[in-house]
């Protein structure tokens, strides 16, 4: 399907209203305006219920365990139609993923550290005793994965290097590492593996309540786009497939309940495509998108304070309408519409960063405010 179809824009009332007096209801979604990626149209699909459960945004980082597809694009569609959004700064970073050149970031169990595996700088200092004296290379992940960060940006390191060659019997504790690892030629246990910080998990997104229900009427979140509150400021492990479990059931037997009836096609009007509209220029596709990861990676990041998020945030919106302007001339794809939502997702995180003055969980000021005594 992902390769099918892309959603451009939620259905909402009074936004795509053609009658003018439901400018004052409350906002309603209605379904969605769809591309079909073969033909290039953008057709409506009206719905009673919509549920949204398109996935993180770890794709605005630099470095990600997440897939492609992971822009925020359900985000980035709620928080246009008008949904509220909460706690959009908690992104959570796995601290140890594969570093190797233009490959994707292959995850590094936790448990390689646990078994004995050490940190160390590419000249083989160990590093971790003086980022966390009281635990080392045991350290929670979001402090491993700042101090990585922080040699990494300090001592202008690609990467660091993970020292599996005291982990007992790596190659049948952890096959699927191993068989990875010596795939790309990394001659594991013997030789150490190159791994950075990688977003992975956002802990926030569009609010819903215990039914998965938002703020829209008849639109529901699911899974990470969504914010049950569940994962606070810092998610623990494997809670997120537990919630996608429960709170996806839950929004189905909501929806049943309530069974809400689709308004006719007539009365939502039809996507107004971009007169002549050109195809989108790949090159600026894929460098708006490097703008956006890389200030991510360096602004919004593992460590922020006031003068990286007020540059990010500056940045990103210079981009954002040049991101805009580029959207309304050229031919919709899928390429373009996740650039669009990109950008925006980016700014949704960073605007919630510089909001919160605190650090917390994985939203770590430098300059924080100090507690309250």
């Amino acid at each position: 399907l992902v390769t099918r179809a892309t959603a451009v824009d939620l259905i909402t009332f009074p936004h795509h209203a053609l009658d003018p007096h439901t400018v004052y209801d409350p906002i309603t979604c209605h379904g969605a305006y769809v591309l079909d990626q073969r033909s290039g149209e953008v057709h409506r699909y009206i719905a009673g219920a919509t549920v949204l459960a398109t996935g993180g945004l770890g794709r605005i980082y630099r470095y990600t365990t997440n897939p492609p597809g992971a822009r925020g694009d359900g985000l980035a569609m709620a928080h246009r139609a008008g949904a509220r959004v909460i706690n959009a700064e908690y992104v959570q970073f796995h601290p140890t993923t594969l570093a190797v050149p233009e490959g994707e970031n292959f995850l590094i169990s936790e448990a390689v550290r646990g078994e004995g595996g050490k940190l160390l700088t590419p000249d083989g200092r160990r590093f971790m005793k003086e980022h966390a004296p009281d635990w080392g290379d045991l350290a929670p992940r979001d402090v491993v994965a700042r101090a990585i960060h922080q040699e990494m940006t300090l001592h202008g390191y690609p990467h660091v290097l993970l020292d599996v060659s005291e982990v007992k019997n790596f190659p049948e504790r952890f096959p699927t590492i191993y068989a990875h690892c010596r795939k790309l030629g990394i001659d594991v246990p013997a030789q150490p593996i190159p791994v950075v910080p990688a977003a992975h998990y956002f802990c926030g997104g569009i609010w819903t309540d215990e039914w998965g229900r938002t703020t829209i009427r008849n639109l529901y979140a699911v899974g990470e786009v969504a914010c049950t509150g569940l994962h606070g400021a810092n998610r623990l492990a494997s809670t997120s497939l537990l919630e996608g479990l429960v709170f996806g059931d839950r929004a189905g037997r909501a929806i049943a309940r309530q069974s809400p009836k689709p308004i006719p096609e007539r009365e939502v009007p039809p996507w107004e495509p971009a007169p002549d509209g050109a195809p989108a220029d790949p090159a600026l596709i894929h460098r708006d998108w490097r703008s956006i990861q890389y200030t991510m990676w360096y602004y919004v990041g593992l460590s922020r304070d006031a003068h990286r998020l007020s540059r990010a945030i500056r940045d990103l919106r210079h981009l954002w309408e040049d991101i805009v302007d580029f959207y309304r001339r050229a031919r919709l794809d899928d390429a373009l519409l996740g650039l669009r939502n990109g950008v925006q997702a980016a700014l949704i995180v960073a605007e919630a960063a510089w909001h919160n003055r605190k650090s917390r969980g994985v939203h770590f000021r430098e300059d924080a405010e100090p507690p309250a005594s």
